[in-house]
Formats: C-alpha cells, structure tokens, sequence
C-alpha cells in the first residue's frame, strides 16, 4: 500500500538528496561510494540498497519509485495490460 503523505521522489539525485548526499547513501546503503557514483551515471540506484533506502526514506517522509533501481512495478505493469489494480484494505 502506497502512503499518499509521503513526498514521492522520481529521480535517482532526488534519493541521493533525501538521503544526505552520495557518501551518506553509501554508508546507509552499505555499498561503497564508487557503486553510488556507478548509479548516477546509468540513472539506477545500486539493486541490493531497495529495501534499505525504501525504508530509509520512508522514515525521513518520503518513498521513491522501484524504476529507479531497475525494479518494474506491479501497478505499471497491469495499467500497460489494461488491468485495474485491487486496492487493498487494512
């Protein structure tokens, strides 16, 4: 389930920003700044630093796109198919 009321970043320099910058993203990510640098340049983020980053951001009041590690996502994937999503209850 998406939180609306957390500011959707859609940009691997807007992850890196909320995150405190490339050496910091690095440290939290657990990968070294070279990987961080390899990012920038092909525009996707490290695959193995999702789940921490995700959660990262999230406690910091934002959330990020999958696409920016390479991950497609559910919902995008069914729109292209013409399939509405189910939401969810909790």
């Amino acid at each position: 389930m998406v939180d609306s009321r957390l500011k959707l970043l859609t940009t691997v320099d807007g992850v890196l920003e909320a995150l405190g910058g490339g050496s910091s993203a690095a440290r939290i990510g657990g990968c070294s700044p070279q990987q961080i640098s390899n990012g920038i340049a092909r525009d996707r983020l490290p695959s193995k630093t999702f789940l921490i980053f995700t959660d990262e951001l999230r406690s910091r009041g934002f959330r990020a796109t999958p696409e920016l590690w390479g991950i497609k996502s559910v919902s995008a994937d069914l729109r292209r198919q013409g399939i509405k999503p189910v939401k969810r209850r909790v």
